[in-house]
């Protein structure tokens, strides 16, 4: 791991850099939170952002630095490019929507990723769904609160500020939008010019200082169906930067517009996407097929089960994974600057894969036969940096 990054092949988390949780500070402090402890690359992106009446967040789901450099450098979104980010580690979905929640570091919140294995109640879960991982039932059906997944607190109350969420409408009224975005109001849209409309309306409508989050997870979707290097992929990008650059040329001067990314996406080529069928001999030493993410699984031992566990990983996948522990992650710091909590801890199980190419592992049980062309989660530099854009 240590040569990994030394030769620069992987993209090491640190938190002395400007990152996703120095921006959420800093958006933060400037709607009217207090207490919050800004680091110096974070007081530093609240300067250049600075005051404003209304601060407009779009978050653009895998919009990475590597694949917005795709489109035209004189293109609106190239154009405001203000600053390189880094994401959270793992660069996923669900440990940054967390961040963006709660301020903190994947370390603290303890949601590293799209699955989980709730080990006090022997249940596998999917986090932002929140549903059981192999029914799909509702967590709420076996008796799981909302704080036994989501433990840290939402920040956005602290916010002195109306707070306005616009997301795609199958995203509303869900458990997970609940919590993340506290008592905001919420609208739903169907179509990227319609998420604008309701942008603009929502500020032409605000009697005071406002704060409005735009999700946009069309670029994802596609990457994870077909690939970045998908045909419709162009075309894409530029219909978001065209109605992002609309969204701009709407607002009100005293408005800021700031557009970043949770991670960013790569592929994964045929032969590096690792399926474990139903009784796969690697099975049989865990509690629960791998959690966390395909492409940074966590996976949790039998009592009794690691060393058998390691030995046959090493000779089924050790040619395209290495296995860290939870306490090597921690002295790596991977998760965040501080400790591991023990909730994390748990989360975590007994081993990690990293690869340094990109590769992903998929649990193929009776109901659950997907598999991703593009990707995230992984320490390239393609999945580890965000742009920040600012207008």
């Amino acid at each position: 791991m240590r040569s990994w990054f030394q030769t620069g092949r992987l993209v090491r988390p640190r938190a002395d850099v400007p990152n996703f949780v120095d921006l959420v500070r800093a958006l933060a402090e400037l709607s009217g939170a207090r207490g919050l402890e800004l680091s110096p690359a974070g007081r530093e992106l609240a300067e250049v952002i600075g005051p404003a009446d209304h601060y407009v967040l779009v978050l653009v789901d895998g919009l990475g630095l590597k694949l917005l450099e795709t489109l035209p450098a004189d293109g609106f979104l190239r154009k405001h490019l203000a600053r390189t980010l880094q994401a959270v580690f793992p660069p996923t979905t669900a440990a940054a929507l967390n961040t963006l929640a709660t301020g903190l570091w994947p370390a603290e919140h303890a949601v590293p990723g799209w699955w989980t294995y709730l080990a006090e109640r022997r249940l596998s879960a999917i986090t932002l769904p929140f549903v059981e991982r192999f029914t799909e039932r509702p967590l709420e059906a076996y008796g799981v609160s909302t704080e036994e997944v989501f433990p840290a607190p939402c920040f956005w109350l602290w916010m002195e500020r109306r707070r306005l969420v616009v997301a795609p409408k199958k995203l509303i009224g869900t458990t997970f939008s609940r919590y993340a975005t506290g008592d905001s109001a919420h609208l739903g849209y169907e179509s990227l010019a319609q998420a604008v409309a309701f942008v603009v309306d929502g500020i032409k409508r605000a009697r005071s200082s406002s704060f409005t989050y735009l999700y946009l997870p069309q670029i994802d979707k596609l990457a994870h169906r077909k690939g970045i290097a998908d045909p419709g992929m162009p075309g894409l990008l530029a219909a978001t930067q065209e109605h992002l650059a609309d969204l701009a040329g709407a607002l009100p001067r005293h408005a800021r517009l700031i557009i970043t990314a949770d991670h960013g996406l790569i592929d994964t080529p045929e032969e590096r996407r690792f399926v474990l069928p139903e009784g796969h001999p690697l099975l049989q030493h865990l509690l629960c097929p791998p959690t966390c993410e395909p492409t940074v699984p966590a996976f949790h031992a039998r009592p009794g089960q690691q060393e058998a566990f390691l030995e046959a990983f090493t000779a089924h996948l050790g040619q395209h994974f290495a296995l860290i522990t939870p306490e090597e992650a921690e002295e790596l710091r991977l998760f965040g600057p501080g400790p591991i909590s023990p909730l994390l801890r748990r989360r975590l199980g007994d081993f990690i894969g990293l690869s340094a190419e990109p590769a992903a592992i998929y649990y193929h049980g009776p109901k659950d036969s997907h598999v991703h062309v593009g990707v995230h989660a992984g320490l390239s530099a393609q999945e580890m940096l965000i742009p920040l854009i600012l207008t």
